[in-house]
C-alpha cells in the first residue's frame, strides 16, 4: 500500500479536499468533535451534502463522553440537510474515507486540534488503502453504531409536508408504508422501507435509527427498523 506520512497542517488541507472533491460519499469518524456548522469543515460538509454525496459522521457517546448540545444544535440544519450521524461507545479511531481518499490520522474534528495540536497522519489513494480502510470500518465501527442523542436526529417534516400526505393515500386494506420517506408500500414489518431507502439504511444497518412515518398506518412516528409501528399498529398487528 502506498501512503505518505502528514503533518498537522497537511492533515487539515487534505480532509478540506477529501470532503470538496467527494463525488459519492464520505465517511468521518472522530471521537471528539466541536467544529461547527459555519467552520471550514462545516461549510465543506454543507458543499458535499449539497452535491448529493452521502456524508456520515461518526462520534463517540458514552457513559464517559457526551457531544455538547451547542454542537448538536449547530449541525441540525446539516442533519436536516441529510447528513447520517452515528454514535460509537469507546470510539478513539480517527479515520476519514472517501471514494477516492483515505486519511488516517491523530487529529480529531476539534478547533484545538486544528490549531494547537502537533498531529501527524497517513493519507492515500491507493485502491488497497482504500479497501482496508472499508473492511476496518465493516468490522470494527459498524458492529458497534448506535442511534445518537435525540438532539441530533433528524426534524420530521410536518404533516402537511411529508410525501405520505402528498403522494400517498391512506393506508389501503393490506398497505404500508415506507418509514423513510412515508411511500407506499407492501405491509411487512421485517420490510418497512421501500428499495431506495433500505440501501441507504442497511450502509449502516442500524437498527434503533429513528425515521419518520409508522410502516402500519403512515402517521408522523419516530419508527425504526426495531419498532416500526406505533402503538395502536402494533397492537392491531398482535391482537
Amino acid at each position: 500500500m502506498d501512503f505518505k506520512l502528514i503533518n498537522t497542517e497537511d492533515t487539515v488541507s487534505r480532509l478540506l479536499n477529501l470532503l470538496r472533491e467527494a463525488r459519492e460519499r464520505v465517511i468521518l469518524i472522530s471521537p471528539y468533535v466541536t467544529l461547527g456548522a459555519e467552520d471550514r469543515v462545516g461549510r465543506s460538509i454543507r458543499e458535499a451534502l449539497a452535491r448529493k454525496v452521502k456524508v456520515t459522521l461518526v462520534y463517540r457517546e458514552d457513559d464517559q463522553t457526551t457531544p455538547k448540545e451547542n454542537w448538536l444544535a449547530a449541525m441540525k440544519p446539516h442533519v436536516d440537510a441529510g447528513l447520517k450521524l452515528y454514535a460509537v461507545p469507546g470510539l478513539h479511531a480517527k479515520l476519514y474515507l472517501s471514494e477516492s481518499t483515505v486519511i488516517i490520522t491523530s487529529l480529531n474534528l476539534l478547533a484545538s486540534s486544528f490549531l494547537n495540536s502537533i498531529e501527524v497522519g497517513l493519507w492515500s489513494t491507493d485502491p488497497e488503502a482504500l479497501k482496508q480502510a472499508q473492511a476496518f470500518i465493516e468490522k470494527e465501527i459498524k458492529p458497534h453504531v448506535r442511534a445518537p442523542s435525540p438532539a441530533a436526529q433528524p426534524s420530521r417534516p410536518a404533516p402537511a409536508e411529508s410525501k405520505a400526505r402528498t403522494r400517498a393515500p391512506r393506508k389501503q386494506q393490506d398497505g404500508g408504508y415506507c418509514l423513510r420517506c412515508g411511500d407506499s408500500i407492501p405491509l411487512n414489518p421485517s420490510r418497512p422501507y421501500c428499495r431506495e431507502d433500505f440501501a441507504e439504511w442497511a450502509e449502516w444497518e442500524n437498527v434503533d435509527y429513528e425515521d419518520n412515518y409508522c410502516h402500519g398506518c403512515g402517521d408522523d412516528h419516530p419508527a425504526t427498523m426495531a419498532k416500526p409501528l406505533c402503538r395502536d399498529c402494533y397492537r392491531k398487528a398482535v391482537s
